[in-house]
């Protein structure tokens, strides 16, 4: 029976994690017929059987991370008429994990219901056999009060978790903070979507998508990467702009290509094109990968300012938050303009605050004055 391993995925891939099996031991499949879906820390996949047969055993778990060249499944011959259920005949299905858990707590696996997706035996379960009926159990650094409730860190979750790890360990990052009116910015926004209403509607994200690409001309140390293993910085020539998403999953960062080279109302359709993917968990791999630049925009539920995480391995990242109307003096008078406050966090190993603080002009600059951005 041929053993089906996790592929090659390309782009430095290591490792990936099982989000979810399409089928279950027992299944017939076709070769190409869609196997299992995987998380990178590049993107989500789905795998398709290179054999056709039955799915004799299921070897990693829903939410297991497995590197390159594990085995994750047996694709077997198709039953027959003597042998009709080609399912494996094992009482216990537990992971080695898992069985090794079982033996350091004295738990009989033979006593333990099992509640995995496949009815195998999770570590949980064995942990709930080694302390029943107290009401809670110790697992891992915690006690599991009564009432209380533990989720497994997976999927696009922990991937999240292991970036900004990275990002806050490795890179020593400072915010610069400024204020930006947008009153003018606002009008021609509303203006532009009474003249084309058969657009798109406009956000401000694509005019500040516009203004970062117009300082990254002029500040290329933003649009960088640091190769720390020759311990070199790589400026892009290219400006491909990353914009967070946040999904019933977690935060996606979809990378808008050549934002250079698009228009106000072209930048809106392929900003909702990739919010819409990533909402629907139908994001590309492409779609995900080798941004330069990164825009976290929280829209209405931005607050007053925050300090955005620098996704890893770029210079920089620029927040925006919420536009409020604020009193403001305005040539000796006090006004009520719409105020946005704007904040990039930069890796200080490639560039210094004042360049950082002179990108921040640059930008509220073409933002208050958006004839500025060629729309």
């Amino acid at each position: 029976m041929p053993d089906f391993k996790l592929p090659d995925l390309g782009e430095g891939v290591t490792e990936a994690e099982v989000e979810r099996w399409l089928v279950k031991e027992g299944d017939d499949v076709k070769e190409d017929d869609p196997l299992v879906e995987v998380i990178t820390d590049k993107a989500t996949a789905e795998i398709s059987s290179p054999y056709e047969g039955v799915v004799a055993r299921i070897y990693v778990g829903e939410g297991e991370i497995a590197p390159v060249g594990t085995v994750l499944v047996t694709i077997g011959e198709a039953a027959t008429a003597t042998d009709p259920s080609p399912k494996p005949r094992d009482r216990i299905k537990a992971m080695p994990p898992v069985r090794k858990l079982a033996r350091e707590l004295a738990v009989d696996l033979n006593k333990v219901t099992p509640t995995g997706p496949h009815g195998d035996i999770t570590r949980a379960d064995v942990q709930l056999a080694a302390a029943p009926g107290k009401g809670e159990a110790a697992v891992g650094g915690f006690e599991l009060k009564r009432g209380g409730r533990r989720e497994p860190l997976r999927g696009i979750r922990r991937t999240i978790s292991d970036r900004m790890t990275k990002a806050h360990r490795d890179i020593p990052a400072v915010t610069h903070v400024e204020e930006c009116d947008v009153t003018e910015l606002d009008a021609t926004r509303k203006l532009l979507i009474a003249r084309n209403p058969e657009e798109t509607k406009l956000t401000y994200l694509p005019f500040v998508v516009k203004a970062v690409v117009m300082g990254l001309r002029l500040f290329p140390a933003l649009n960088a990467s640091l190769d720390e293993g020759v311990q070199e910085i790589v400026f892009h020539e290219h400006f491909d702009i990353g914009v967070a998403v946040d999904t019933d999953a977690g935060l996606s960062v979809p990378v808008i290509r050549g934002a250079d080279e698009k228009s106000i109302f072209a930048l809106a359709r392929e900003i909702d094109r990739l919010a819409g993917a990533a909402r629907a968990g139908k994001l590309e791999r492409d779609d995900l990968r080798d941004g330069t630049f990164t825009v976290t925009s929280p829209g209405p539920f931005g607050g007053l300012m925050a300090t955005p995480i620098i996704l890893h391995p770029q210079s920089a990242i620029l927040g925006v938050h919420r536009a409020v109307e604020r009193p403001v003096a305005r040539d000796g008078q006090v006004v009520i303009r719409k105020i946005m406050n704007l904040s990039v966090s930069f890796d200080h190993r490639i560039l210094d605050g004042l360049t950082a603080a002179k990108f921040m002009l640059e930008i509220v600059t073409s933002l208050e004055h958006p004839a500025l951005l060629g729309l």
